[in-house]
């Protein structure tokens, strides 16, 4: 008798490919090239759910119920690193004019190229593998997927991680305890340096419309981008899931937890002043990107608050970027001084 065992997260892998067509089925006999997702968590699912009939009955039941709509949503955790993956994903958050490098296998975005948030939406399918087996593995095929948003979480003492917020059109039957199929390749995943909020944060300012640094100290920063995608529901199409997805306005915030040493941002605030935010995550090697935002004014907090005794004083500030006719909302240049 063998040890009774269920599944583990150990025994879950993520990966990702360019979805040509999400309407034609992914089958085991295609030549198929998936990469690597590198995670630290992750709740890609397709959610259900079934409406309850509301027919009245004399034996005082439910009558019944019919599944009437599913989804493809969740996130994907990570720890922030100078791959492909994350450059990817970048290209998708801003819907930048750029081919990803899983379209071809190679990266097409060089470095010192910049780009900006645009509307050219890139369709991807994830594949989930849980190990059941030796060799076995039961498949999971998320179709359609779109980056919603990502975000990047800046702390000190601690790893620069990040969220990718994705929606999907449908999933594919998923496949029981099966070999991974002969044409089916998986890529390498790439061995990078991590980025940490003791020194991967190079060069931030927030900068005064004059372009004078303001001296702002942050004790941590969040930086996140939003798709603000939506289900495009319908009938007649023979389907619980949507039609398409539909992309709401692009959405740039900087949030900031900063160390008190004037009322320089309350009187921006007030002011209505327009200022530039931009920075730079470099990893060891010298290798990440560099983002600016050229047109941002404070939206929320400015003011300190005494919270409790014998404690630091801060200022918790939200800074929106707005469309500057050069740099767009955001502007990422690709940094990659390393072969």
């Amino acid at each position: 008798m063998s040890c009774p065992a269920y599944g583990s997260t150990s025994e879950v892998s993520l990966w990702y490919a360019i979805d040509d067509d999400p309407d034609v089925a992914i089958e085991a006999g295609d030549t198929f090239t998936w990469y690597p997702v590198a995670i630290t968590g992750e709740s890609l699912t397709a959610n259900l759910s079934a409406t309850i009939s509301e027919q009245i009955t004399a034996n005082r039941s439910y009558a019944g119920s019919k599944l009437s709509q599913g989804e493809i949503s969740g996130a994907i955790n990570f720890e922030c690193q100078a791959s492909e993956f994350i450059y990817d994903m970048l290209i998708c958050a801003l819907q930048g004019d750029k081919d990803l490098a899983v379209d071809s296998g190679t990266p097409v975005w060089a470095n010192t190229e910049a780009i900006t948030n645009a509307s050219i939406k890139k369709c991807l399918v994830f594949l989930k593998l849980v190990k059941v087996g030796d060799t076995t593995y039961d498949m999971f095929l998320f179709r359609g997927v779109q980056v919603g948003s990502m975000s990047f979480e800046i702390n000190p003492g601690a790893l620069i991680t990040g969220t990718s917020n994705l929606m999907g059109i449908k999933p594919q039957d998923p496949i029981e305890a099966a070999e991974l199929p002969v044409a089916w390749t998986f890529a390498d995943a790439q061995s990078l340096p991590l980025m940490s909020g003791v020194d991967s944060l190079k060069n931030f300012a927030i900068k005064d419309s004059s372009g004078v640094d303001t001296g702002v100290v942050l004790q941590s920063l969040t930086i996140n981008v939003d798709n603000q995608l939506r289900q495009q529901l319908a009938v007649g199409i023979n389907s619980i899931y949507a039609a398409g997805i539909a992309s709401g306005r692009f959405m740039a915030t900087y949030t900031g937890n900063a160390y008190y040493s004037s009322p320089k941002i309350y009187k921006d605030f007030i002011a209505d002043a327009e200022l530039s935010i931009e920075g730079s995550l470099l990893d060891s090697n010298g290798d990440g990107f560099s983002f600016l935002s050229s047109a941002v004014k404070v939206t929320s907090g400015s003011i300190p608050m005494a919270d409790a005794a014998d404690q630091d004083l801060m200022v918790n500030s939200e800074f929106r970027a707005f469309e500057d006719v050069t740099d767009g909302t955001m502007k990422v240049t690709r940094v990659t001084v390393t072969s």
